[in-house]
C-alpha cells in the first residue's frame, strides 16, 4: 500500500488502485496518523485536530467511528490491522517506503551522498527523482491543526533543501540555464531562500548575464527587508561584491559560492555501508545549512552508531563549510585514557588553522579567546566525538552564524549553551536487516528472510552488533544465517560470537560500566545495581525493583537508576521506568557472575520476590475489601518494599512490573530451595492480577512454571490453584474441554483437602463454563452447590460473588426475579464492605439482566457505571462483558452508531485479554450494529467473518449473547 502526502492526500492499494478515503474528517484523521507513522497519537490530540476548540460531546465516539471506517478501507485479510488502539490513542502501522515522504527522503539522502562523493551525475539523477515526487504542498487538500502544520512545514523545508541541492549539482554539471530556470520558479514561491538567491546569481553570472545577477541581489535584498527586516547574509553580500568587482568565481566545479582559500578537511573516512537514519539526517542537515550557527548533539548508548552518523553528516555537509571541517575525539566514552581537556582540544583545532604550535596559548581562557578570533566569520564545521560533559565542549563551539558543530555523547548534554538534542536509538527492523545484508551477509538475507529477522533481533538491532555479525558472515560465506542465529541464540556465548578483528560488542558496551565500577562510592553502587539487574534479569527496570535488589529505600535507588540512565546503561521510557538493551543485560549478567557471590545474588533475588509478593497480595486486597488468598496481609520486611496504594494504582503498577514478576519467578524457580518456594507463592498471587489485567501470555508462562514446581514440591493447594487459572486461560483460548478437565481436577484436590472455600471457587467456575457452552440448567446446579458452601464457610465477599455469578444461569433457567434480586444483593454487599472488584462484576451482571428484561435505559446507566468501575480497577474481562451488554442496550434503544463504538471497544478488550469467544461475539455485535447503521454490505461481510470465528470455537453458545446479537 502507498500513502501519498506530497500534494493532495491519496492512498493506493497493493495493486495500484486508488483507495477512497471517505469524509473530510476521516481524511484529516488519516493525515494526522500518517504524519506520526508507527507512533501512538493521543485521542485528545486527534480530537483537537478534527474539531479544534469546538469539539462536540460525542467527539470521542465519533473518533472511534472514523477509526473504524479507516480500518475497513486499509485492512487487508490475513494481515495485522493497520490501525492499533492503545496508550490513550491510535497508531498507524506504516512499512518502509510506503509513504512517498520516506521515498523522497531516501532519494534525497542518496543524492547528497553522491554529491559528497563527487559523483555529480548520480547526485543529479537521485535528486531529480526526489523533487519529482512533489505534486504540490504536502496534504494540500486537508485542513491541519497547528502540530500537524508544523510537521508539514518541516517537510517543505526538506523539499526546498533538495531543490537547492539539485540546483547546485546542475551548476556543477555545467548547465546554468536549467539551474536558473528551476531557481526562478522556486524563488517566486519562496523568496527568502538566501542560498537559492546565491545559486541564481552564480547561474546568471555563468550565463554572462552580469546585470541580471546584480539585479537578483537587489531583488533578494528588497524581499528580505520587506518580509523580515533583515539584510542579506555575509555569503550573499560577498558574492555580490565578487560579481560587482569582476573577481574570478571559478568554473562549474566550484564547491560552494563565495568560497575563498584552501579547505581543511580533517575527517575520518565515512563508515560504509551507511544505512537508515533518514529522518535524523534530514533534521540535522536542515539545521547545518540554515546559517544559524547550529549546534547538534547526538546522544545514545554505546554501539548505536552516533559517531558513524556524525561523520556521515560531516561528509554530506562538507561543501557547505569551505573554510574547514574538523574532527576531534574527546575520549569521553573511555575511562582510560582520561577525557581530553578543553585547552588541549582547542590547541589541536588552532594548529589545524595553521597556527604554529609554539604560539598556541597554554591557558584555557587565552586559548578560548584565540579560538573565537580564528573562527569568527568563518564557515567551518566541527565534529566533537565522544564528549564527556557539556563543560568539556562549551569552549570548543565555533562562533558566528556561518559555522556549526556536531557533538556525540553517551550522555544527554542538557546544559549545552545552545543546540538541538537528538536521541539516537537502535535501528528499526527493516534498516537492521538491510545493514546485515549490505555489510557482509549479502544475498543470504534475501534467501533467508526469517533467519535475517531473527539474527537482527538477536543483535538487538544495535548497529555495532549488526556490523560485527555481518563481518563474521562475510568471513564465512558457507554459513547460513539460520546456523549463525542458532549460535547467537545461546545467551552464554552471544557476546563472544559478536567479536571480529578490532570490533567487539562486549568491549564497547563495557566502557560505561567500567567507568562506574572504578568510580566513587555512589558510582560503585550503580555498577552493583547494573550487575544485579542483569542477573534477574529485569525486563523493565523500575525504581522499586532496583531498591529491592539493593536492599535500600526508593529514595536511595532513584539516583542510582538516574546515573545508569545518564551513562546510557539504561534507557528512560516513562517516569520511574527504564529499559536495558538485551546485549547490555547479557553483559550485566556476566559481570554479576564474576563479581557477586552466589549468596549475594540469591539474597537480592529473594528481596525482589518478597517485594512482589507483598505488592501482589496488597493489590488483591484492594479490590476485595481486604481479603487475600492467604487470609492475612504480609508485613513489609524492609524499606525497599513498595506496593500500590489504591485500586486505581494497581493497573499502572502491573503494567510496569508484570514482565519482571515473570522473570523473577523464572529465575527463582531455577535456583530451587527457598527461592523456588517463594516463586510459587508469587505465581499464585499474580495469576488473577495478570488474568484481569490483560496479560494472558505472561499468566500462562507463570502457570506452566508453577504447575511443574508445585507438582515437584508436592504443594497440593498451590497445584490446584494453578489448575484453576489455567482453566480460565483455556476457556478464553477456545478449549472448553481442557478448561473443564482442569477445573474438575482442581475440585478433586480441594475436596480431598477439605478446602470448602476453594472447592466453591471451582464449582462457580464450572457453572460459568457450562453457561458459556449453552447449558444453563447444569450451570445453575454448580452455582447452587457453590452458594451452599459459601453460605457455610465463606465471607460476605464470597457470598456476593456467588450471587452475581449465578444470575445469568438463573435467568435462563426461568428464574428472572431471583436473578435480579440476587444480583442487587451482591451489589449491596460489595458497597457495604468496599469490595470494588465485586462491585464492578455485580454492576455488569445487573446491567445485562436489565437489558434482557427490556429496561434498556436503566441497563445503559448501570453498564456505563460498570464500565467506569472496571476500567478504574483494571478488570478487563468484566469491562469487556459490560461493554458488550451496553452495545446490546444501545442497539435496542435505536442508536447503532454508539452501539458500534461499544462493539469495537469490546473487540479490542477481548483481544487484550486473549478471549477468542468474546472477540468473536464482539465481531458479531459489530456486524449487527453496522447493518443497523445502514451499511448492509459491510454488515454482511462482518457477519460472515464472525460466523466463521464462532464455528471454529466449537461448544460455545452463551444464551445471553445469543439473545443480544443472534447466533
Amino acid at each position: 500500500m502507498r500513502f501519498n502526502l506530497l500534494g493532495t492526500l491519496t492512498v493506493e492499494s497493493g495493486v495500484g488502485q486508488a483507495v477512497p478515503l471517505g469524509s473530510r474528517k476521516q481524511r484529516q484523521l488519516l493525515a494526522m496518523l500518517l504524519l506520526w507513522p508507527n507512533e501512538t497519537v493521543g485521542s485528545a490530540q486527534l480530537v483537537a485536530a478534527l474539531w479544534g476548540d469546538e469539539a462536540p460531546a460525542s467527539a470521542s465516539a465519533n473518533l472511534r467511528t472514523y477509526v473504524f471506517g479507516l480500518r475497513r478501507l486499509l485492512d487487508v485479510p490475513d494481515t495485522p490491522p493497520r490501525i492499533v488502539a492503545g496508550a490513550g490513542g491510535y497508531l498507524l502501522r506504516v512499512g518502509q517506503q510506503e509513504r512517498d515522504v520516506d521515498r523522497f527522503d531516501a532519494a534525497a539522502a542518496r543524492g547528497r551522498a553522491c554529491l559528497a562523493a563527487g559523483d555529480a551525475a548520480a547526485a543529479q539523477a537521485e535528486l531529480t527523482v526526489a523533487v519529482s515526487m512533489w505534486r504540490g504542498g504536502p496534504l494540500a487538500d486537508v485542513p491541519l491543526a497547528p502540530p500537524a502544520a508544523g510537521r508539514v512545514a518541516a517537510l517543505t523545508e526538506r523539499y526546498l533543501l533538495a531543490e537547492e541541492d539539485l540546483a547546485e549539482v546542475t551548476l556543477r554539471l555545467g548547465d546554468p540555464a536549467d539551474a536558473v530556470r528551476r531557481l526562478r520558479v522556486l524563488l517566486e514561491r519562496h523568496p527568502l531562500r538566501q542560498r537559492a538567491w546565491e545559486q541564481l546569481m552564480l547561474g546568471l553570472h555563468r550565463l554572462g548575464d552580469i546585470a541580471g545577477a546584480l539585479n537578483a541581489f537587489h531583488t533578494a535584498r528588497r524581499m528580505l527587508a520587506e518580509q523580515t527586516g533583515l539584510d542579506p547574509g555575509p555569503r550573499l553580500r560577498r558574492l555580490h561584491d565578487d560579481i560587482l568587482h569582476q573577481r574570478d568565481l571559478g568554473g562549474p566545479a566550484t564547491m560552494a559560492p563565495g568560497s575563498t582559500g584552501s579547505t581543511v578537511h580533517d575527517l575520518p573516512p565515512a563508515v560504509e555501508p551507511f544505512v537508515g537514519r533518514t529522518a535524523e539526517i534530514a533534521t540535522v542537515r536542515a539545521d547545518l545549512e540554515a546559517g544559524i550557527g547550529a549546534v547538534v548533539a547526538l546522544h545514545g548508548p554505546g554501539g548505536v552508531g552516533k559517531s558513524a552518523l556524525a561523520v556521515h553528516l560531516a561528509h554530506l555537509s562538507a561543501p557547505r563549510f569551505p573554510d574547514g571541517v574538523f574532527y576531534l575525539d574527546l575520549r569521553g566514552a573511555e575511562p582510560d585514557p582520561a577525557p581530553a581537556r578543553p585547552v588541549d582540544a582547542i590547541g589541536r583545532l588552532l594548529r589545524a588553522f595553521s597556527v604554529p604550535g609554539g604560539v598556541v596559548p597554554m591557558d584555557e581562557t587565552e586559548a578560548s579567546a584565540a579560538y573565537r578570533r580564528y573562527t569568527a566569520g568563518r564557515r567551518i564545521l566541527v565534529i566533537l566525538d565522544n564528549a564527556h560533559t557539556a563543560a568539556q565542549v562549551a569552549a570548543l563551539l565555533p562562533v558566528g552564524p556561518t559555522s556549526a558543530a556536531i557533538i556525540t555523547s553517551r550522555r544527554h548534554l542538557a546544559t549545552l549553551p545552545r543546540g538541538r538534542h537528538l536521541p539516537i536509538d537502535v535501528l528499526p527492523t527493516a534498516d537492521a536487516i538491510d545493514l546485515l545484508g549490505r555489510a557482509g551477509a549479502g544475498g543470504r538475507v534475501g534467501a533467508e528472510p526469517a533467519a535475517a529477522d531473527r539474527l537482527a533481533l538477536l543483535c538487538g538491532h544495535l548497529p555495532l552488533a549488526l556490523r560485527v555479525a555481518a563481518a563474521r558472515l562475510a568471513s564465512r560465506p558457507g554459513w547460513s544465517l539460520a546456523a549463525f542465529a542458532d549460535r547467537l541464540a545461546d545467551p552464554a556465548r552471544r557476546l563472544d560470537e559478536l567479536s571480529y578483528d578490532d570490533l567487539g560488542v562486549r568491549r564497547t558496551l563495557r566502557m560505561a560500566y567500567e567507568a562506574l565500577s572504578e568510580g566513587d562510592a555512589h558510582e560503585r553502587l550503580c555498577a552493583g545495581a547494573f550487575r544485579l539487574i542483569g542477573d534477574v534479569p529485569l525486563t523493565v527496570v523500575s525504581v522499586g525493583a532496583v531498591a529491592a535488589l539493593l536492599g535500600r529505600g526508593t529514595g536511595e535507588a532513584h539516583p542510582v537508576v538516574e546515573t545508569l540512565a545518564d551513562q546510557r546503561l539504561l534507557e528512560p521510557r516513562q517516569p520511574g521506568r527504564y529499559e536495558m538493551h538485551d546485549l547490555l543485560r547479557l553483559l550485566a549478567g556476566e559481570q554479576a557472575q564474576m563479581h557477586e557471590s552466589p549468596a549475594e545474588r540469591t539474597a537480592a533475588l529473594q528481596r525482589l520476590v518478597e517485594t512482589y509478593i507483598v505488592a501482589a497480595e496488597r493489590a488483591t486486597a484492594l479490590a476485595n475489601a481486604g481479603w487475600t488468598p492467604t487470609d492475612a496481609l504480609p508485613e513489609p520486611i524492609g524499606p525497599w518494599q513498595t506496593w500500590p496504594e489504591s485500586a486505581v494504582e494497581v493497573s499502572g503498577w502491573l503494567d510496569t512490573e508484570h514482565l519482571n514478576i515473570v522473570a523473577a519467578v523464572t529465575r527463582a524457580s531455577d535456583i530451587g530451595g527457598e527461592p523456588a518456594r517463594l516463586a510459587v507463592n508469587l505465581a499464585w498471587l499474580s495469576y488473577p492480577l495478570f488474568w484481569r489485567g490483560g496479560y494472558p501470555a505472561e499468566a500462562l508462562a507463570l502457570i506452566d512454571r508453577s504447575l511443574a514446581l508445585t507438582a515437584a514440591l508436592a504443594l497440593d493447594t498451590e497445584y490446584a490453584v494453578s489448575l484453576y487459572y489455567r482453566a480460565k486461560l483455556r476457556q478464553a483460548d477456545g478449549d472448553p474441554a481442557g478448561a473443564q478437565a482442569d477445573l474438575l481436577a482442581g475440585a478433586e484436590v480441594a475436596e480431598g483437602l477439605q478446602d470448602h472455600l476453594r472447592l466453591s471457587a471451582y464449582l462457580d467456575a464450572l457453572g460459568n463454563l457450562h453457561y458459556l457452552t449453552g447449558e444453563p440448567v447444569q450451570a445453575l446446579r454448580c452455582h447452587e452447590r457453590a452458594l451452599t458452601l459459601r453460605r457455610q464457610h465463606g465471607t460476605p465477599l464470597h457470598l456476593g460473588g456467588s450471587l452475581s455469578n449465578m444470575a445469568d444461569a438463573q435467568f435462563d433457567a426461568g428464574q428472572p426475579e431471583q436473578a435480579l434480586a440476587g444480583t442487587r444483593e451482591a451489589l449491596r454487599i460489595a458497597r457495604r464492605i468496599g469490595a470494588t472488584g465485586l462491585e464492578g462484576a455485580a454492576l455488569a451482571m445487573l446491567g445485562q439482566l436489565e437489558c434482557r428484561a427490556g429496561d434498556h435505559a436503566a441497563a445503559e446507566r448501570t453498564l456505563t457505571e460498570a464500565m467506569a468501575r472496571t476500567a478504574a480497577t483494571g478488570d478487563l474481562p468484566t469491562q469487556c462483558e459490560a461493554t458488550l451488554a451496553r452495545c446490546a442496550a444501545r442497539l435496542a434503544g435505536g442508536r447503532p452508531g454508539q452501539a458500534l463504538d461499544d462493539a469495537v471497544s469490546a473487540r479490542d478488550l477481548a483481544s487484550r485479554i486473549g478471549d477468542r469467544y468474546l472477540r468473536a461475539v464482539a465481531a458479531r455485535a459489530m456486524a449487527v450494529a453496522t447493518t443497523a447503521a445502514g451499511d448492509a454490505p459491510a454488515g454482511r461481510r462482518l457477519a460472515a467473518e464472525a460466523g466463521a470465528d464462532l464455528r471454529r470455537l466449537r461448544g460455545y453458545h452463551s444464551p445471553m449473547y445469543a439473545s443480544f446479537f443472534g447466533r
